[in-house]
């Protein structure tokens, strides 16, 4: 498990979610979380996202779901799908909510469908929440999701809850740090973990934003294109790479042109091909002509030397010896 290299942009974001969080604790102060002074912010003081790619998610780890049911992690990497995990806490005053809103509009317009492509897991890490917690953010998204409808996309899309341990283990096992503040909320950081049909961390997508295009190659990423609908899906996960740098899938160049180069081949294969069939075929052609023509040809000839002896041979009416 490694840390990324690249700038990690959890920095920016925990600097927007603070003043965020101090305009909301001006206007509400009972209920905010709290803005300390920098040397007490515990956001830089380990309170991070390090990224653990390749890692599994505990498989046995077991939560609650919005009906009550126990729920193992396994359930949901049996059928090769894979899954955005959303790591949230629903009582969370600004930034959860801002994350699910915005998760919600971008799935909406991924044409891809929960229950049918892919799985939203979206769970708690405040072991203290409860079942009615989770479904009213799930009854909540489901009212807003459109791509779908039925019991796959409800049985696709799970709100949970956990206890300590299990909740610690899994977000151990992800990288996901955070921590209680002094008035009760929680210090943790923003994004989204894209999880491998057999769980497996396949990509982290940082902030606030989730644009249907990164979140369709982030899951073409997870199951190698094995989801892909189309050629020009598959010719997308091929041509589009994770840039560490920018944080988000960008066009290789390399790979555009060996797609290019491969496309050049089939074009100048089927081009001879459809010369050297044309050939074949007048040819044939020709060769059925032939017989035809020397046969007439003979037969003129023919013609002519009998014309020729008949002169030769015939003799005058009345001739005497």
């Amino acid at each position: 498990m490694t840390r990324a290299t690249r700038p990690n942009p959890l920095a920016r974001l925990t600097g927007l979610a603070l003043t965020s969080l101090t305009l909301f604790s001006v206007a509400a102060p009972a209920s905010a979380q709290l803005i300390l002074e920098k040397d007490q912010v515990r956001e830089l003081q380990g309170v991070d996202l390090e990224e653990h790619l390749g890692a599994r998610i505990p498989l046995d780890a077991t939560f609650t779901d919005a009906d009550g049911q126990s729920r193992r992690l396994s359930e949901f990497f049996q059928d090769g799908k894979p899954a955005v995990l959303a790591l949230v806490y629903y009582e969370c005053p600004i930034v959860c909510n801002l994350v699910l809103d915005q998760l919600d509009s971008s799935l909406n317009n991924l044409d891809y469908a929960i229950g049918e492509d892919y799985r939203l897991l979206v769970i708690s890490f405040d072991h203290t929440e409860t079942t009615t917690h989770a479904l009213n953010r799930r009854e909540r998204s489901l009212n807003h999701y459109t791509v779908a409808k039925g019991p796959k996309v409800r049985e696709g899309m799970l709100f949970m809850t956990g206890d300590q341990v299990n909740i610690r283990r899994l977000t151990d096992a992800v990288g996901w740090n955070f921590a209680p503040l002094p008035n009760g909320e929680w210090s943790h950081p923003v994004g989204l973990t894209i999880l491998s049909p057999d769980g497996v961390v396949a990509r982290y997508i940082y902030g606030f934003e989730y644009p249907p295009d990164q979140l369709k190659l982030s899951l073409l990423e997870a199951t190698e294109g094995k989801i892909a609908k189309s050629l020009g899906e598959r010719i997308m996960h091929y041509c589009f790479r994770y840039d560490p740098t920018a944080g988000a899938y960008s066009l290789e160049a390399m790979a555009l042109m060996r797609i290019g180069g491969v496309l050049t081949v089939i074009l100048l294969t089927v081009i001879i091909s459809a010369m050297l069939v044309g050939e074949r075929v007048r040819a044939k052609r020709a060769a059925r002509s032939e017989p035809n023509t020397d046969s007439e040809s003979h037969d003129r000839t023919a013609a002519a030397q009998s014309g020729r002896s008949e002169r030769y041979t015939a003799k005058p009416a009345g001739q005497v010896h």
